[in-house]
């Protein structure tokens, strides 16, 4: 089974989003309208579409018309962020991989929320991560993560509890061996991976934040 990919109503991808035959690309909202300007057909379409663009809205009534099955329309007022009840599509038909696009910009809360359906995600037996067009972003907990070699990164990592306890990180500038980090300080912040090196983190126990960043001056 392949990713469940999930395009949001953030900032819109600079490149086109790579998808595989056997992924489920849900459009949550106006993800709808990235998609469309990419040539992807999604397979589902799932919100309130109170951020829907006007084009998007066009792309919406074809697929009512054309695939009913594909489009699941939301109550405005609910508990569930659009991004989450797409999420929830998603387990509910066996994915456990998830890509979240376009999740980032836009209004900040909903940033935070996104980031927050990451943690869901986890604490519900999936992996997950944020595609930013210069960052990854995802939640780790109690395991190892292997970073595999590429082009010097910035690495961050920040405590989603009180504490988290045996943080290791090796192969960067700044390296810990069994230390703890709490989200009342960011300690974490703006570590460095140098080219071509591997690398791991290791958080033995609890949540933590993990963002690869390209360094600003290689940005384009």
């Amino acid at each position: 089974m392949g990713d469940c990919i999930i395009v949001c109503a953030g900032d819109f991808p600079r490149e086109k989003i790579v998808t595989y035959s056997d992924d489920f690309v849900i459009a949550a909202d106006n993800g709808l309208t990235c998609l469309m300007r990419m040539g992807i057909r999604p397979d589902l379409v799932i919100g309130d579409y109170d951020s829907l663009s006007e084009e998007g809205r066009m792309c919406l009534e074809e697929l009512r018309r054309v695939a009913p099955d594909s489009v699941v329309t939301l109550p405005v007022e609910k508990d569930d962020t659009d991004t989450m009840a797409a999420v929830k599509a998603g387990f509910a038909r066996g994915y456990q991989n998830f890509r979240l696009v376009a999740a980032l910009g836009g209004r900040l809360d909903h940033t935070i929320a996104n980031i927050q359906t990451l943690a869901y995600i986890k604490m519900h037996g999936g992996s997950a991560c944020i595609e930013g067009d210069d960052c990854l972003i995802q939640v780790i907990r109690n395991e190892t993560v292997h970073l595999e070699a590429g082009p010097a990164r910035t690495f961050s990592l920040f405590a989603m509890e009180a504490v988290i306890r045996g943080v290791t990180l090796r192969g960067m500038q700044y390296e810990l061996e069994d230390a703890e980090i709490t989200n009342d300080f960011p300690i974490g912040v703006s570590n460095h991976i140098a080219e071509h090196a591997e690398a791991s983190v290791t958080v033995a126990d609890g949540m933590a934040l993990l963002i690869l960043s390209r360094p600003e001056q290689e940005k384009d």
